[in-house]
């Protein structure tokens, strides 16, 4: 049994065919996305599941998000996720307005997301973004929405180095994790660490300025 919720002013349809969940835009009204609701529903009980094409709209899979991660990540984390999430969305309104739903994402779209933040921003804010965008469309292929993550074909820019003098014990862990590609929330957690954004102090990059810490 399918369901009907409703996001901003947009309704959307929610249901599950052939073990997959499936979420498409149901109108801007309720009738609608109920009557939509319904004839989708009539068409995988008549064998038709296959005709039904699998996506999700960027905006809905970004709610998705964000509410799955709240209860797993602490406040800051979120607040970063939640900031990259809104840029990314405007930048997709600027640049690529054809493009609503998240299967739309290709590498080159993710490329020219970096290109636009490094007008603006450091090596490490741009790298950090990236990284969190990886974080996000991993969430999409762990709902089945996504077969690849575009943003793993997308580079980081050189890190700045600085000398160090003395290592954390915390040095060795966080690059063994990110050398195995482990994702950063992740990391984070397995650290105990109360934002993902402090990994790049322990794997010996320079630290993120206090500016820069809330830039993301």
């Amino acid at each position: 049994m399918g369901r009907v919720y409703k996001l901003g002013d947009v309704y959307y349809i929610e249901f599950t065919a052939r073990g997959l969940l499936y979420s498409q835009i149901g109108g801007a009204d309720l009738r609608s996305a109920e009557a939509l609701l319904a004839q989708v529903e009539a068409k995988i009980s008549s064998g038709e599941a296959l005709t039904i094409e699998r996506h999700i709209q960027w905006d809905d899979f970004a709610d998705r998000f964000m509410k799955h991660f709240s209860l797993e990540f602490p406040p800051v984390t979120m607040r970063r996720f939640e900031s990259v999430l809104k840029d990314f969305r405007q930048y997709l309104h600027i640049h690529y307005p054809q493009i609503a739903q998240l299967a739309s994402v290709t590498p080159v779209v993710v490329e020219g997301y970096k290109v636009e933040l490094m007008k603006q921003h450091t090596p490490k804010i741009v790298n950090l973004t990236i990284l969190l965008l990886r974080e996000i469309f991993e969430f999409g292929i762990k709902l089945g929405f996504l077969n690849d993550n575009p943003s793993l074909h997308v580079r980081l820019l050189p890190w700045p180095q600085r000398k160090t003098y003395r290592l954390s014990p915390r040095y060795h862990a966080v690059c063994a994790l990110l050398t195995r590609g482990i994702f950063l929330g992740k990391a984070a957690k397995l650290l105990q660490l109360n934002d993902a954004a402090r990994l790049m102090f322990y794997a010996n990059l320079i630290p993120l300025s206090r500016e820069e810490m809330y830039l993301v």
